[in-house]
């Protein structure tokens, strides 16, 4: 560093002291930095004028310089201060919205705990949307910058919107249908948050609800004048066409036909499933069932190894 170069630096600095611009203790560091433990003694104080902003200009073309150069550390040492001031500003500002986020969602969880039951029932399916919204809405906000915040942030709000949702139509006194209707408009929420954020999870748990749904909605039928036949017609054409669907996508989106193939697998035992909760069947058969199908997924895994462990990642 050239001596000329230097004298502008150490009069900027001086000058940033006496105007209180920067502590006193980091323009000591700067000037013992600068003069190499030789500091000389304070220059008297300077006008703030044209003259100072002249010198602000001139040491940062100094310091600009140093840099290019490569070989000085004045351009190194004057951008610390600025990038330490600005980064701290940005942290400051997002653990104050992280802990404003914070204490509001437990201010409503405790309002929710301990005066939920006084509220009318508009009320609360207000409050259950209202959190279920915003939870989600927040999960999106941070689904690149914080995964696990929107990781917890999603599993609130459906929790929220599960729950909430059978609590308000217990109160209601709605029947059968209305909450597997309800449970269907969830899992086709699930569904399409699993494209819209890019998380298997919530597919597989779309597609099990939908699962249970069909399940529960057509056990009446397959009980009446029950036979084990009908009952894997509900559910096998289901689990090959899932199935199916896997195998067809999975060179281009072998994350997705993961889930289709393994829940086709899993609909695939559905009607035994489903036998279970039948008083008119057989559970001798229903075992023999069981043993033929886990056999046969056995032999259709092994000889489809070849495509599981691509985009399964077995």
């Amino acid at each position: 560093m050239d001596d000329q170069r230097k004298r502008i630096i150490i009069s900027e600095i001086e000058n940033w002291r006496r105007n209180h611009l920067l502590p006193e203790h980091y323009c000591i560091f700067l000037l013992n930095l600068y003069t190499e433990g030789d500091r000389p003694q304070t220059s008297a104080p300077g006008k703030k004028g044209s003259g100072g902003a002249a010198s602000h200009a001139q040491v940062a073309a100094a310091g600009g310089s140093g840099t290019a150069g490569g070989s000085g550390t004045t351009g190194g040492i004057r951008a610390t201060a600025p990038y330490v001031s600005g980064n701290s500003a940005a942290i400051s500002g997002k653990m104050v919205l992280s802990w404003l986020l914070g204490a509001c969602l437990i201010a409503g969880l405790i309002l929710l705990a301990f005066h939920f039951n006084r509220f009318t029932l508009p009320m609360q399916i207000a409050i259950f949307g209202f959190l279920s919204v915003v939870c989600y809405f927040l999960g999106y906000l941070f689904r690149k910058s914080a995964p696990m915040i929107t990781h917890l942030l999603l599993g609130i709000s459906f929790l929220v919107l599960l729950l909430g949702g059978f609590y308000i139509l217990i109160q209601m006194s709605a029947p059968l249908t209305f909450m597997l209707l309800y449970l269907t408009i969830i899992s086709l929420v699930l569904c399409g948050s699993a494209f819209l954020f890019g998380f298997s999870y919530l597919l597989y748990c779309g597609l099990l609800s939908l699962a249970l749904v069909y399940g529960m909605a057509t056990v009446e039928r397959v009980g009446d004048d029950y036979s084990w036949w009908k009952a894997e017609l509900y559910w096998v054409p289901i689990a090959c066409l899932m199935t199916g669907l896997g195998f067809l996508v999975h060179q281009n989106n072998p994350k997705w036909a993961g889930v289709f193939a393994i829940c086709g697998m899993i609909a695939f035992f559905g009607a035994e499933i489903q036998s279970l909760y039948i008083p008119s069947s057989r559970q001798e058969l229903i075992q023999l069932l069981l043993f033929i199908k886990v056999f046969m997924s056995s032999l259709f895994f092994f000889f489809t190894r070849g495509y599981w462990y691509q985009w399964l990642r077995l």
